[in-house]
C-alpha cells in the first residue's frame, strides 16, 4: 500500500469518525472502501479488463460465422437457433 494524505472539510471527517467507532473499522478502511467502489463505478472497462476479449481467437475459422448478430444466442449460450418465424429449430411447430 501506498500512503495517501487528503483533506477533508469538517462534515466528512465527523461522519467519517463516527462510521469508524460504529463499525470497528478504521477511518483507512472506510476511505480505501469508498474509493474502490468509486473507481469501479467511473472508470472505463479495458480491453485487458474486458471478459469478451479472452474469448478473441476461440474459434478455429479466422472467417468465423456469417450469422452472430442474428443468432449469437446460440453462440454464446448454445440454445438452438431460431427459424425465420422465430421458433426454435428443436422444437416442433403446431400440428
Amino acid at each position: 500500500m501506498r500512503r495517501k494524505q487528503l483533506y477533508l472539510d469538517d462534515e466528512a471527517e465527523r461522519g467519517l469518525k463516527r462510521l469508524a467507532a460504529r463499525t470497528g473499522r478504521s477511518e483507512a478502511a472506510h476511505v480505501r472502501a469508498a474509493l474502490h467502489e468509486y473507481l469501479s463505478r467511473h472508470l472505463p472497462v479495458t480491453a485487458e479488463d474486458d471478459p469478451l476479449e479472452d474469448m478473441v481467437g476461440l474459434v478455429d475459422d479466422e472467417e468465423g460465422p456469417d450469422d452472430v448478430a442474428a443468432h449469437h444466442d446460440h453462440y454464446l449460450y448454445g440454445a438452438p437457433r431460431a427459424r425465420a418465424c422465430g421458433r426454435s429449430t428443436s422444437t416442433p411447430g403446431p400440428s
